[in-house]
C-alpha cells in the first residue's frame, strides 16, 4: 500500500520533527513525574521518622507519673530491656492523644505496630493497623550493631508507605510505623493528569510551529521547482532568484542559474547551427536539382552534359567540404573524455604545413615563409596539424588578389610559460564590424566567396575549438588594408586536451 504523503519533503520533516518532539516532551514529563513522587516519598518519609516513629517511641517510653506535663516531660524515659519487657508483659498503656492519633481509616490514616524479632509476635498495635502486617525479609541475617543497633528499612505496600527499624536486635524488638498515602497517590495522579495535559498541549504547540516552519524552509525549494518546471517546459530566459532563498539555497540557486545560463547557451548554439547548417546545405541541394533537372527536360550535347556534371561534382564538393567540418566540429564538442596527449614542438607542424601549402602559395603568387624557433608543448598532434594547416589556407584564400608584395609568415616562439603560433598575412585585413565574428560557424566575411566550393565559413570555427580543447587561446589582430595576424597560445605544461 502506498502512501502519497510519506513521498512529500513537507511530510517527511514534520513525521520526524512530531516523532522527535514527543519523545523529547514524553522524556521531560516522565523526568519531571519520577522527581514529583521522589520528593512526594521523601516528604512522607521525613514525617514518618519525625512525627511518627521517634515521637511515638519517646511518648511510649517515658512513664506516666500522673504529674503536670512539665514534670512528665522531665522525666527520664524507661530502658530498652524494660521497654520491651513490659511489651512482653502487656503492661505498656498508650496514652490518649497517641492512641487518639492513631484511631480510624479516613484517607491518610497512620497506624504503627511493635513486634518480637525473629518471631514476628505482635507485641502492641494500633486499633486501625492492617491486619496483613508482616515483617520485611532479611535474608536471614540479623542487623548489624552501629551507633544504637538498630537498622531502618522503608517500603511501600499497596497504597500504604512504612517505616520498620530493627531496634536492639539482641533484645528482639521491631517498631514499625506505616501511613496511608492515598491522598498523595491522588494528588500524583491529577499532577500526572496535569503534566500529560501540559505536554499534549506543547507536543500539538511544537506540531502547529513545525509546520510554519517547514512551510517556510521549503519555500524556496518550491519555488525553484517552479521556476525549472518553467524553464524545461521551454522558457530558457528565466532564473531562479538568489535573493528570495536561504544562504545554502541561494547557493544551490546560483548553480543551477549558472547550468540553466550553459544550457541555454547550448540551445541556442544548436538552434542557430542547425539553422545555419541547413542554410548552407540548402544552396548546393537547390543547385544540384536544378541542374539535373534542367539537363533532364531535353537530349543535350556532350559539352552540355560536361558542363552539367562538372557543375554537379563542384557542388558536391562544397558539400562533402561542408559536411567534414561538421563531422569535425562535432568530434570537438562531443568526444567523451580527454584526447590522447603527447609531447611536441609546434614548429615542426608549422614547417610540415609550409612543405604541403607551397605548391598552392607559388600558384597564387604569394610568398609563404616561416620564421620557426622551438615552441615545444603538449597536445593532440592530429588536431594540432589541422589547426595550423587551417589558419595557413585561411591566409592565403583571403589574400589580395593580385599586385604588390603578397606575404604569408608562420612563427612559433616561447612567450614566458606558453607556447605560441602565429600566422600573419599582409591582405586586405578584415573589417572593424566583421572581426568580432571571424570565429562564429558558417560567417564569411567575404560575402563573394558564398558559393565557392572550398570555402564553408567553418575554417576558424574549427581552429578555435582545438585551440580551447587544449586550453589555450586564439585570437586575431587585423587593420584593414594592411593585413591580419592570428595568434595561438598554448600552457606548457597543459593539462590532457579534452
Amino acid at each position: 500500500m502506498k502512501f502519497p504523503l510519506l513521498h512529500s519533503l513537507r511530510w517527511r520533516i514534520q513525521a520526524w520533527h512530531a516523532l522527535i518532539l514527543f519523545f523529547a516532551i514524553g522524556a521531560f514529563c516522565f523526568t519531571a513525574h519520577q522527581l514529583a513522587w521522589n520528593n512526594l516519598l521523601r516528604r512522607v518519609d521525613t514525617e514518618l521518622d519525625r512525627t511518627m516513629g521517634r515521637s511515638l517511641f519517646r511518648r511510649l517510653t517515658t512513664p506516666d507519673t500522673g504529674k503536670e506535663n512539665t514534670a512528665q516531660e522531665e522525666a527520664p524515659p524507661i530502658s530498652p530491656a524494660e521497654f520491651l519487657a513490659r511489651l512482653r508483659a502487656g503492661t505498656v498503656t498508650i496514652p490518649e492523644e497517641v492512641a487518639a492519633y492513631f484511631r480510624g481509616t479516613d484517607p491518610g490514616f497512620s497506624y504503627f505496630v511493635f513486634q518480637e524479632f525473629p518471631s514476628g509476635k505482635t507485641l502492641l498495635r494500633s486499633e486501625n493497623a492492617p491486619p496483613d502486617i508482616n515483617l520485611p525479609a532479611l535474608a536471614g541475617n540479623a542487623p548489624d550493631d552501629d551507633d544504637n543497633g538498630s537498622l531502618e528499612i522503608i517500603r511501600l505496600r499497596q497504597h500504604r508507605r512504612e517505616l520498620v527499624r530493627f531496634s536492639h536486635h539482641r533484645l528482639g524488638l521491631v517498631m514499625m510505623v506505616g501511613c496511608d498515602i492515598t491522598p498523595e497517590i491522588e494528588e500524583m495522579r491529577r499532577y500526572t493528569w496535569s503534566l500529560a495535559g501540559a505536554g499534549l498541549g506543547v507536543w500539538l504547540l511544537g506540531l502547529l510551529g513545525g509546520w510554519w516552519l517547514t512551510g517556510r524552509a521549503i519555500r524556496p525549494i518550491k519555488n525553484i521547482s517552479a521556476t525549472a518546471t518553467r524553464i524545461a517546459e521551454g522558457n530558457l530566459s528565466e532564473r531562479i532568484d538568489p535573493g528570495s532563498a536561504a544562504t545554502e539555497l541561494a547557493e544551490l540557486s546560483r548553480v543551477l542559474n549558472q547550468t540553466f545560463d550553459q544550457l541555454h547557451q547550448a540551445f541556442e548554439r544548436q538552434r542557430q547551427f542547425t539553422s545555419d547548417a541547413s542554410h548552407e546545405l540548402r544552396t548546393p541541394i537547390a543547385i544540384l536539382l536544378a541542374e539535373t533537372q534542367r539537363i533532364l527536360k531535353r537530349p543535350r550535347s556532350v559539352e552540355e552534359y560536361r558542363e552539367a556534371i562538372e557543375t554537379c561534382a563542384t557542388t558536391a564538393a562544397r558539400m562533402r567540404h561542408l559536411v567534414d567540418g561538421l563531422l569535425l566540429l562535432a568530434r570537438q564538442e562531443n568526444t567523451a573524455g580527454p584526447l590522447p596527449v603527447t609531447p611536441l614542438d609546434l614548429a615542426a607542424f608549422a614547417e610540415e604545413s609550409v612543405r604541403q601549402l607551397a605548391p598552392l602559395a607559388h600558384s597564387r603568387g604569394i610568398i609563404l615563409e616561416n620564421k620557426l624557433s622551438p615552441a615545444p608543448c603538449s597536445g593532440d598532434a592530429a588536431t594540432l596539424s589541422i589547426l595550423v594547416t587551417n589558419l595557413a589556407a585561411n591566409a592565403l584564400d583571403h589574400h589580395r588578389p593580385s599586385g604588390g608584395d603578397r606575404r604569408v609568415t608562420l612563427r612559433t616562439f616561447l612567450d614566458g610559460n606558453q607556447a605560441v603560433l602565429e600566422v600573419e598575412d599582409n591582405g586586405p585585413g578584415i573589417s572593424a564590424e566583421d572581426l568580432p565574428h571571424i570565429f562564429d560557424r558558417f560567417f564569411r566575411a567575404d560575402k563573394a566567396r558564398t558559393s565557392t566550393a572550398g570555402h564553408t565559413g567553418l575554417g576558424l570555427a574549427i581552429a578555435q575549438s582545438i585551440v580551447n580543447s587544449h586550453h589555450g587561446t586564439l585570437t586575431a589582430d587585423s587593420t584593414p588594408g594592411q593585413g591580419t595576424r592570428f595568434t595561438a597560445r598554448f600552457p606548457l605544461n597543459a593539462p590532457n586536451a579534452n
